[in-house]
Parts: structure tokens; C-alpha cells; sequence
């Protein structure tokens, strides 16, 4: 019966997590095709003492993008024993929209990732692109979810 009760309230077995500053794109201009370097998470800074072994991991964004054009997210997902030697854990991209006409999108790209074999440290960076010359704009701000801890924290009362 466990079971059911985790799925109804699967929140209280995880945590959300901040996991970049949030950024700006402009069609061949500023901040379009650069990577956003993501926060460092420490696995082991979590309320429980244990390190979380799977997350969600995505960007929220809002783009407004020209009729024929798209907005492609790669994302790199890297680990580290000790928060600054980084070394990719899993990496991709998606193009997550191709407009019909001008106008704004909102959206959130999403990636599951295995944290199993992740070292001490994690990061997620991701860079927008936008494939017009001009005119089109991204805002996004990274978030996730992590959980799979081994152990759990004592609940509220």
C-alpha cells in the first residue's frame, strides 16, 4: 500500500532545485548560441544526508519566434568530486519549436536524467539557439527536480 502513497504525494520525496541564472537570447545578437553555465549542486547538501539519485532537469523559457524558424536547446549535464573539474555525465538537444507564425511561445524542455553513477557535484548548462538572423527572443530559467534519496527526512508534524 506503500506504493499508492507515494504517487499520490510524490513531491514530499524529492526536492526542487534552482539550477541556473536565468537568461536572454536574441537572434544573432546577444547571448544566442552561448551556453548558460548552470549552478554547482552538491549532492550531499540536501536535508536528508544522502545523495539524490535521479532528477528532472529542464528550462522553462519564452520565445517569440518568426514563422519558419526554431528554437533549439542543447543541454550538458556534468559532474565533479570536488565542484571544479567537470566532466560530462550526459548531453543532447531538441528542437523544442518551430513557429507557423510570429508570435510568443512558452514552454518547458525537460530532460531525466540517472544520477546513480554521478560523482559528488552536478551541473546543468544549456544554450538556447535561435536560427533566425534577427527580431527573435528567449528568456528561460533552469530548474529541477531531484529525488531517489536512500534515506528520507523526518516528516512535518
Amino acid at each position: 500500500m506503500a506504493d499508492l502513497v507515494q504517487q499520490h504525494n510524490i513531491g514530499a520525496y524529492g526536492d526542487l532545485v534552482n539550477l541556473a541564472d536565468q537568461s536572454t537570447a536574441t537572434a544573432g545578437g546577444a547571448g544566442n548560441g552561448v551556453a548558460v553555465t548552470g549552478l554547482t549542486i552538491d549532492r550531499m547538501g540536501f536535508s536528508t544526508g544522502s545523495m539524490p539519485r535521479s532528477a528532472l532537469l529542464g528550462v522553462a523559457w519564452k520565445a517569440a519566434v518568426t514563422s519558419t524558424k526554431t528554437l533549439t536547446i542543447a543541454y550538458v549535464v556534468q559532474h565533479s568530486p570536488d565542484g571544479s573539474t567537470w566532466t560530462t555525465l550526459v548531453s543532447g538537444s531538441a528542437t523544442v519549436l518551430t513557429a507557423g507564425s510570429t508570435t510568443t511561445f512558452r514552454g518547458c524542455y525537460n530532460v531525466q536524467v540517472d544520477l546513480n553513477s554521478a560523482q559528488r557535484y552536478v551541473r546543468y548548462n544549456y544554450t538556447p539557439t535561435l536560427n533566425n538572423s534577427a527580431t527573435d527572443t528567449f528568456a528561460g530559467a533552469a530548474v529541477g527536480f531531484v529525488a531517489g534519496f536512500d534515506r528520507l527526512a523526518a516528516p512535518n508534524t
